[in-house]
């Protein structure tokens, strides 16, 4: 009796072990994300609606204006703002530094510094109908994206999407 029960209880414990490993298929649980993640995809939910950007409206693009003057102070709710392009402009290949994926920027987001370089930047802003940008900022290509960002914290104050191909 006791040698017909040992291979059936090793049976039985080999199915139950491998009934565990295995679960049984079903939906798919989602992995729990860091809580920096979730602040980030609730940030970007929570994002205010895309405005069509119509241009500058203190000088003509394509031309140099007369005066650069970037204000020292100013109002950062005037400049916090997602605009899409209305008009596009042509620019050379943009390439991404190795290992960067594209990524949908908002303003309020911090860029990372390897896209401040001024490899990046766009000095002749207003060739493209960008704003002047204010003392500290400077306007940053991001594949077909112009980013006005903080020179020392890399903190996006502006996004127009779309606005080079």
């Amino acid at each position: 009796m006791r040698r017909a029960a040992t291979p059936i209880l090793a049976l039985s414990m080999l199915t139950l072990l491998t009934a565990q490993a295995h679960p049984p298929a079903g939906p798919r649980q989602p992995r729990p994300q860091p809580e920096a993640q979730r602040h980030h995809d609730q940030r970007h939910r929570d994002a205010p609606p895309v405005q069509p950007y119509r241009g500058p409206h203190d000088y003509r693009p394509g031309r140099r204006p007369p005066q650069l003057h970037r204000p020292p102070h100013f109002d950062h709710r005037d400049y916090r703002r997602n605009y899409r392009a209305e008009r596009r402009y042509r620019m050379p290949r943009y390439v991404r530094p190795n290992g960067w994926y594209f990524h949908r920027w908002i303003f309020g987001d911090i860029l990372p510094s390897i896209f401040w370089s001024r490899s990046y930047w766009i000095a002749d802003y207003w060739r493209y109908g960008l704003p002047i940008p204010p003392a500290g900022y400077v306007w940053v290509r991001y594949g077909d994206d112009a980013l006005l960002i903080d020179r020392r914290s890399g903190e996006i104050l502006q996004v127009i999407y779309g606005i080079f191909y």
